[in-house]
């Protein structure tokens, strides 16, 4: 087009906007001031915030609730590295499987809140995938009203801002949703360089069409190809599942400009460019993944695979009967199906199947080579944007031929969502509770001034997530962290490989108490042999149970000359308990608990006790204490007997005269005890009891 043509055109664009003045003026006059308002009101984006509003609430709704998991621990330890490193690590893609973009973003983030004193808060580092859920809804809304009209639009991005699945990976530290995030935006940027929002302004005297071709020379179009590029690689560098997404922006490339060859032509260069970027990291995952992933026939499962991934993209973990998630998950399948299927002017439904299908096919032909394709809820997350989007496509034109219809589905649908979402701030969904364990050995050890302790975090790798929580309570060099063993342990090994570190402990380090924190054994320690060995060898203080690990507690030191340093609510009776045994001293290690527990060990809280006892002759008997949670209404808690404790390693009858011996208790407490302040009593057999110190019981 000649620069005078492009002239003419752009002069009678113009023309008409200008005529439009007029037209609002006389609507002014006649109507007065309450149509202009309406008008205005629909125009303003007012809707499309109040989905991101919804987004915000839900994707920021209890940040603090779930402890970091392993995998977000090591989401925090690669992040930790210099930039040069991480990128070297998760280009290499043998020391972890991700690639470094998003590590790179993480690294980035927390080193932006640590001017603010917050790079190890929780809330803090996980609002950073808020913030990319957010933007994830932001790009459905933006995409979504350009090719399927305002209406699918505000519901597509109501079903994503409320989709438990995404909610959930939105408040993880790992790669699923900064994914999802950048390859929506990656589709918005291919069809904003490819398509004209769909702009045209009705009124009964005139009608300015949008002009269907792009003009080559707009800069935005240029904006629109550069980030294109730079969020699809973004997609590519964090998450190598992403790649299954580009046969289908080829496709779509293919859809909008075909016969139209200079935008076909800027759109392979990109599109090139990005694979050309991605190669290199391909091949290295390639290598990888033929070497180590087990096989399976293509296709294996495939029906099974896809119910379960519209499952995940929809109602996902849904505590309801069986016959309710069911037809739940069967009405947003027929609604997709439809929004697939739907024909337009625009082809959004063969848009949307572009962006939906060929992934799972690619995944479903790739189970030769990886048949752990399918095994995680989050591997195809990327893509339950586009079917939920494909389900409000479905909505808005049933609604243009039967309105109840379409009204209903879209009240239902958002409805289902929404109530699906609760059960992901429930004990239920906790997965390793690695606060909660390092709460209680802080708490624990804050009330033990004159016991050091250390722990070991079993298997090693798992160093980390102890580590992180630990270390904000205690210092590193008041109770250190071992990671011992690593490799697969076998009984032939416990004198010589695995007992020497565990006694060097006690008698290297000089800790008299230690604490064992176990998961993910398969494979390394399946017959729990550590825990065996120190069975073996050293009384049991306790065992928590926070969800995902477990937390056990061992005694390296029962018997003392003198009493150590003791907690300030320590008391001292000095009284008889039990012939030749006296209670020197008695301390409330735990003086603050809840009568309910649902995270260490449900239904109830424990309340734990430790005896200080010496025995003033020989005692002639083996005696066993009980120990009461009271008040003047009665009895809230009754002792709970864990094996191997210290009075069966160490019966009464074998004690020394004059030794102090330590003895550790925990108490059960009634789930139904009433908030308040409570006695806790001890004693021996039918010998009166003594009070060994206060609890304050709380919600």
């Amino acid at each position: 087009m000649t620069l005078s043509g492009k002239w003419q055109v752009a002069s009678g664009e113009w023309r008409a906007v200008w005529r439009c003045v007029p037209v609002f003026i006389d609507m002014k006059k006649e109507d007065g001031f309450q149509n202009l308002w309406i008008a205005r009101l629909t125009g303003a984006p007012l809707p499309e915030l109040l989905v991101l509003a919804v987004a915000a609430l839900t994707r920021f709704w209890r940040l603090g609730y779930h402890s970091f998991w392993f995998d977000e621990i090591v989401s925090l330890d690669w992040a930790s590295y210099p930039p040069p490193q991480i990128w070297e690590i998760g280009f290499q893609l043998v020391r972890e499987k991700h690639p470094p973009a998003y590590y790179l973003t993480l690294h980035v983030w927390q080193q932006f809140l640590a001017l603010f004193g917050l790079q190890q808060n929780d809330v803090a580092l996980r609002a950073l995938g808020s913030l990319l859920g957010i933007l994830t809804v932001l790009g459905v809304l933006l995409l979504a009203t350009r090719l399927s009209g305002r209406a699918t639009g505000l519901l597509a991005g109501l079903f994503v801002a409320l989709s438990p699945s995404l909610v959930w990976y939105s408040q993880e530290l790992r790669m699923f949703q900064p994914a999802t995030t950048a390859l929506v935006w990656a589709t918005y940027f291919l069809v904003a360089a490819l398509s004209p929002p769909p702009f045209t302004i009705h009124n009964s005297q005139f009608t300015i069409p949008q002009s269907p071709i792009p003009n080559p020379q707009s800069p935005f179009r240029i904006l629109h190809w550069l980030s294109l590029l730079l969020a699809l690689t973004y997609a590519l560098y964090s998450y190598l599942f992403a790649a299954f997404f580009l046969p289908g922006l080829g496709l779509t490339l293919l859809v909008l400009a075909w016969k139209r060859w200079r935008l076909l032509a800027e759109g392979v260069a990109i599109l090139g460019m990005s694979a050309l970027l991605f190669l290199p990291l391909a091949r290295n995952a390639w290598l990888i993944n033929d070497a180590e992933s087990p096989h399976a026939a293509a296709f294996a499962g495939f029906g099974a695979q896809l119910w379960r991934q519209m499952q995940v993209f929809t109602l996902w973990r849904a505590d309801w009967d069986g016959w309710a998630v069911t037809g739940g998950v069967l009405f947003f399948a027929l609604l997709a199906l439809t929004g697939v299927a739907w024909r337009g002017k625009r082809r959004v439904g063969l848009l949307l199947a572009l962006w939906s299908i060929p992934p799972l096919l690619i995944a479903g032909l790739l189970q030769t080579i990886n048949a752990d394709i399918f095994k995680e809820d989050r591997y195809h997350l990327f893509l339950a944007p586009f079917v939920l989007w494909a389900a409000a496509q479905a909505v808005t034109s049933l609604a243009r031929g039967w309105r109840w219809l379409g009204w209903s589905s879209s009240v239902v649908g958002g409805a289902l969502l929404a109530a699906a979402l609760p059960v992901l701030w429930t004990p239920g969904m906790l997965r390793e509770d690695w606060r909660a364990a390092a709460a209680y050995i802080a708490d624990y050890q804050d009330g033990s001034p004159g016991l050091a302790a250390s722990g070991v975090a079993h298997v090693n790798y798992l160093r980390p997530a102890v580590v992180w929580y630990l270390e904000q309570r205690i210092a590193a060099d008041r109770l250190p962290i071992f990671g011992l063993f690593g490799g697969p342990l076998t009984p032939e090994q416990m004198e010589d490989v695995i007992g020497p570190p565990l006694q060097g402990i006690e008698t290297a380090m000089g800790a008299q108490t230690l604490w064992l924190l176990q998961s993910h054994l398969a494979g390394v320690d399946d017959l729990g042999l550590v825990e065996k060995w120190l069975d073996d060898h050293y009384p049991l203080v306790t065992e928590q149970y926070p969800t995902g690990i477990k937390l056990s507690g061992y005694a390296l030191a029962t018997r003392y000359a003198a009493l150590p340093a003791l907690a300030a609510n320590a008391l001292y009776p000095g009284v008889e308990v039990a012939p030749a045994i006296e209670l020197a001293a008695c301390e409330v290690v735990t003086a603050r608990v809840t009568a309910q527990d649902e995270r260490m060990h449900p239904p109830s809280g424990w309340v734990h006790l430790r005896l200080w006892l010496r025995a003033t002759a020989p005692v002639r008997a083996d005696y066993q204490p009980f120990a009461r949670v009271v008040d003047a209404g009665g009895v809230w808690g009754e002792l709970l007997l864990h094996p191997n404790g210290a009075l069966e390693r160490f019966p009464t009858s074998a004690w020394r005269a004059g030794e102090l011996m330590r003895v550790e208790l925990d108490v059960n407490l009634n789930p139904e005890t009433a908030p308040g302040s409570y006695e806790a009593r001890v004693g021996f057999g039918s010998n009166p009891d003594v009070l060994c110190g206060v609890v304050d019981i709380g919600y």
